[in-house]
């Protein structure tokens, strides 16, 4: 099966949002579906016409939704539109790894899904309000079953939040508190093979200029002052060059501290005890619901760092996290079992 993937955050400079994808590869080619071209997050599919022939031709189109499906964004109302080119054509369409949130023109527009598979309950019982069904399936992240052995733990570690004065807030609080800051900024991966041939020159260069930042930040401290420039540094001073020296940080960690959804996924794979603070949507708190671990959850970073040094995770909170790790792989193979199942009834 020839499938289109739509908002690849692989180009995201994020350790998160770059396995999700690794992870969606690897899941539809365990079930046969071939992945022919994937387009970069944000990318108008509606003004390139060679891609909307691909798109008739194919047999499929996946659109990761992860964290882009809220508040009618003008993103998520054309990754919307989409499944209506689909049905119109004849293409099933499927939107997967999915948050759900604050919609309204884009509630109707989810009508033309073939399928809808959002990351939590709380999108589900949103989307569940406008008559539309939607099966859950946790995040993509958690479908990882190769994981950097963890040796000994020692000492905490904060990291930021998508909100910028939450990561300067967090920033402080770890350096009044003397606690090391890890950040999940990502080196941008170079785009081969995706079907978009000018974008292979455009990752080279954001590649170049990602290092050229990083370096940089090296060899100077992060400034006193709040700043967009400021953040820049602080994000890729303390970065992991790849995501196994990221994991391999967490794994080492006795705590974590985080506003970051996918920092705290990580967290459950690695089994490193957390306190986090919410994000801009309801997706950490609907995963922690759906991890049992609901409790973990601070109002700031302050009051995070206080509890998360005397938190370890109990053994109620390690049997509900090893099912639901459990859990969340089978749904993600599943998932992809469902999608293919359906398209291949379709051609029958």
């Amino acid at each position: 099966m020839q499938a289109l993937l739509f908002n690849d955050t692989s180009y995201e400079q994020h350790h998160g949002s770059q396995l999700v994808v690794r992870q969606i590869y690897r899941l539809a080619t365990s079930v046969g579906i071939h992945i022919s071209r994937a387009c970069p997050m944000r990318y108008d599919w509606q003004s390139d016409e060679r891609l909307k022939a691909d798109i008739r031709r194919a047999d499929l189109c996946l659109i990761n939704g992860e964290g882009t499906m809220h508040d009618d964004a003008q993103q998520a109302l054309r990754l919307g539109e989409l499944a209506g080119y689909c049905k119109t054509h004849g293409v099933p369409c499927f939107l997967i790894n999915s948050v759900w949130q604050r919609n309204d023109r884009l509630n109707e527009l989810a009508r033309d899904f073939s399928g809808i598979y959002v990351r939590d309950r709380l999108s589900a019982q949103e989307l569940e309000r406008a008559g539309i069904i939607a099966r859950v399936v946790p995040d993509l992240t958690l479908s990882l079953d190769e994981l950097p052995a963890s040796g000994s733990r020692s000492g905490g570690l904060v990291n930021g939040s998508v909100f910028a004065e939450r990561t300067w807030e967090g920033w402080q609080a770890a350096r009044n508190a003397r606690v090391a800051y890890l950040s999940i900024k990502a080196l941008p991966p170079l785009q081969l093979g995706k079907g978009f041939p000018a974008y292979v020159i455009k990752s080279m260069a954001r590649r170049i200029r990602a290092e050229l930042k990083r370096l940089s930040s090296l060899v100077s401290a992060v400034p006193d002052a709040q700043s967009d420039k400021a953040l820049t540094h602080l994000r890729w001073r303390y970065s992991a060059r790849t995501l196994h020296s990221f994991l391999k940080r967490l794994g080492a960690a006795e705590w974590v501290v985080t506003g970051r959804f996918h920092c705290v996924t990580l967290c459950l794979l690695m089994r490193t005890p957390f306190v986090t603070v919410a994000s801009n949507t309801h997706k950490i708190e609907s995963l922690l619901q759906e991890a049992g671990l609901q409790s973990r959850l601070a109002d700031s970073y302050a009051e995070a760092l206080e509890q998360a040094p005397r938190w370890p995770l109990s053994p109620a909170e390690r049997h509900s996290l090893d099912a639901f790790l459990v859990r969340s792989r089978e749904q993600a193979y599943e998932m992809f079992r469902q999608i293919a199942q359906t398209c291949c009834q379709r051609e029958s």
